[in-house]
């Protein structure tokens, strides 16, 4: 099957769109032919080549279209299956593309629209809180059982969880427009802990995490997250895909809403022990902030819980089951 994926990531847009989707098309390209389909905008701009180069990065061919001529672009793309990854989409786009493509799929998080699509895949803990509208023979993917993981993600032992907290590991996602890390070093700089930085991708160039960098403040830029998280006790992070991460390794975790569709994630992982919600990045207050963390750090029972309760939730075998269920169409297709 020849499958089209299309997601954009850069400098203004979210990396999670085409980090989820790289996983999902490294499964898929086992099997089936894969491609990229991005957005470009005009040679002077940066807009969209910081995903578009990650994408090529892992050896994926990468068709552009143009940013004010999508679906006129799209009606010369041969492929079996399109895959789109973008909240730059309307019912128009769902009902012309479901004409241009044999399959169609759609990588949601906040259902927002009318899906005209054959596949409506949602890994969010809280997708299964939603009412879907899509035809009677939309096939759901919805939910922990459908959550998108990297190879070393799916397999991970137990973590120790160690009476005193030492190391403590800072991700707010691939951009941080809003300064949101620099605001939390601010916070915690008295703290006597260590903390280990994420720089994302889509970092301004001038951010000023250096300033901060000394023997408690380390800061990677081209971060192993996996190898970082098996060495940190809890985590600040954004309330992204991130969190599914986090939770398979067994981090404690507070979580920080940036952006809209982190909402619901948030909520419900809170809701279900997995988490602690802190809220809105710009609704903090400094000494709450610090109480809640070190209420974290000191209790080594909460730790514990949030600890077992977010392993058990994931099971690490999502994006298995959602290539099994695309594969399983086509195989229906050809009969």
């Amino acid at each position: 099957m020849k499958i089209a994926i299309r997601a954009d990531g850069g400098a203004t847009i979210g990396m999670g769109h085409i980090m989820r989707t790289l996983v999902l098309a490294k499964e898929l390209s086992k099997v089936h032919d894969v491609f990229y389909i991005c957005r470009v905008d005009n040679p002077l701009s940066d807009k969209y080549i910081i995903g578009i180069e990650k994408i090529k990065s892992q050896g994926f061919v990468v068709k552009a279209i143009r940013e004010d001529f999508i679906l006129l672009d799209l009606k010369d793309i041969q492929a079996d299956l399109l895959i789109t990854d973008s909240y730059d989409v309307y019912e128009k786009y769902f009902d012309e593309t479901k004409k241009m493509f044999n399959k169609t799929a759609y990588i949601d998080d906040m259902n927002l629209h009318y899906f005209n699509v054959d596949f409506l895949i949602n890994q969010n803990v809280d997708g299964v809180d939603f009412a879907y509208k899509v035809n009677n023979d939309t096939k759901l993917l919805i939910g922990s059982d459908y959550i998108m993981l990297r190879d070393e993600f799916r397999a991970v032992s137990e973590k120790y969880i160690k009476e005193k907290v030492n190391d403590i590991m800072i991700t707010v996602g691939g951009a941080d427009p809003h300064h949101i890390t620099e605001q939390i070093l601010d916070y915690v700089k008295i703290l006597d802990y260590t903390f280990h930085i994420v720089v994302g991708p889509s970092f301004e160039k001038d951010n000023c995490l250096k300033d901060f960098e000394n023997s408690k403040v380390r800061v990677y830029y081209n971060a192993n997250m996996y190898e970082i998280m098996q060495n940190c006790d809890i985590a600040i992070s954004a309330c992204g895909s991130t969190l599914y991460e986090l939770a398979v390794c067994g981090v404690p975790t507070l979580g920080l809403i940036i952006a809209d569709n982190q909402q619901g994630i948030a909520k419900k992982m809170d809701e279900l022990g997995m988490i602690k919600n802190m809220g809105w990045y710009d609704n903090l207050i400094k000494d709450k902030f610090i109480d809640d963390l070190n209420y974290i750090c000191n209790s080594f029972v909460k730790r514990r819980e949030i600890s077992l309760k977010a392993k058990k939730a994931i099971d690490g075998n999502g994006v298995k089951r959602i290539v099994k269920e695309l594969g399983f169409a086509y195989d229906m297709d050809k009969q």
